[in-house]
């Protein structure tokens, strides 16, 4: 590992970070040294923030697998507008296929900052993946996004139920909570057999709490802190709603009748916690789930796919677990 500032040999991350994650981050430093220090995207206005990251994300956006084609569509709900994008890997016709519900705490992100991701699942899987940019807080709180995102796996099962497919539900950090929350209220309304699969990667289930993962990896230093995430949830949560309801934090909420489930941790995410809470709690449900632990690399890193071979691997082991769903 790259040595930080201190005594000549020492590192500046711990002894089990992921020797590759370090070399990007370290690839990061240089830049912000070349260009000055970029603003801390987790401190701006929302607006900003998002402006940013697609500016960040876009520099590791090299090297990508090819589509056959990426299509540009759109669905209108309750007057907003969601944006959708098609990755389809080859020219084949595929029943099934991948939703993706991006991260970004509800309140960034989009298929830009999410392309490396989208592109890798649709090329390991070979399925057809459909990117879905729905509403962000504080603009649009709590419930828009749900709505969205109910309102898009409506469109998309009409159209699989016809051709005989499969749909598989997935997303990270925040889409990874919107996923689950979908899930479970497919259930509630006796349709719980909508959903072939979930795929969900370093997602945020439960209330923050104190000690364990958030007391060890809540700093902020590699990526997501403890502060950061608080935000997310205040602008996410409109005025006066219970922060306990299970919309919100699905791990408190009932978890039995959902589909198969594929959970993917980072071993040093303040989020790691949530990960293994909830897939006790659905083993504890009787719900066929997978953990998948990635050690040594921090929340988000599956947008390094393109230079971190453990983030490849793990975008691999989510698709064949989706193939036999």
């Amino acid at each position: 590992m790259t040595p930080g500032p201190g005594q000549p040999g020492e590192s500046r991350y711990p002894r089990d970070f992921d020797p590759a994650m370090a070399a990007i981050l370290e690839t990061q430093r240089a830049h912000a040294l070349r260009e000055g220090p970029a603003p801390d995207r987790y401190t701006l206005p929302f607006a900003d923030a998002r402006a940013l990251l697609i500016e960040e994300r876009r520099r590791s956006h090299t090297g990508l697998p090819a589509m056959h084609e990426i299509v540009e569509e759109s669905l209108r709900v309750e007057g907003r507008t969601v944006g959708l994008r098609w990755y389809r890997p080859t020219a084949r016709a595929d029943a099934s296929l991948i939703v993706y519900l991006h991260g970004g705490g509800w309140c960034v992100g989009s298929n830009d900052t999410h392309d490396t991701v989208l592109r890798h699942l649709a090329a390991a899987s070979g399925m057809p993946v459909c990117g879905v940019e729905y509403s962000l807080a504080p603009e649009h709180p709590f419930p828009a996004a749900t709505r969205d995102v109910r309102a898009v796996v409506d469109l998309m099962l009409m159209e699989i139920r016809r051709r005989g497919g499969r749909l598989v539900l997935a997303g990270d950090s925040a889409g990874a909570n919107l996923a689950l929350v979908e899930a479970m209220r497919r259930r509630d309304d006796g349709a719980s057999r909508d959903l072939a699969a979930l795929l969900l990667f370093y997602g945020v289930y439960a209330p923050m709490r104190e000690g364990g993962s958030v007391a060890a990896y809540g700093g902020g230093e590699f990526g997501l802190s403890a502060r950061a995430q608080q935000r997310y949830v205040e602008a996410y949560v409109s005025k006066g709603m219970n922060p306990h309801d299970p919309r919100i934090h699905p791990l408190l909420g009932r978890l039995d009748g959902l589909p198969s489930t594929w959970l993917l941790a980072a071993g040093l995410d303040m989020l790691l916690d949530d990960s293994i809470d909830l897939h006790r709690a659905l083993r504890a449900a009787r719900v066929e789930a997978e953990l998948r632990l990635c050690p040594g690399v921090p929340h988000g890193f599956l947008n390094h796919a393109n230079t971190l071979p453990a983030a490849r691997h793990c975008l691999v082991e989510a698709s064949r677990f989706a193939a036999a769903a």
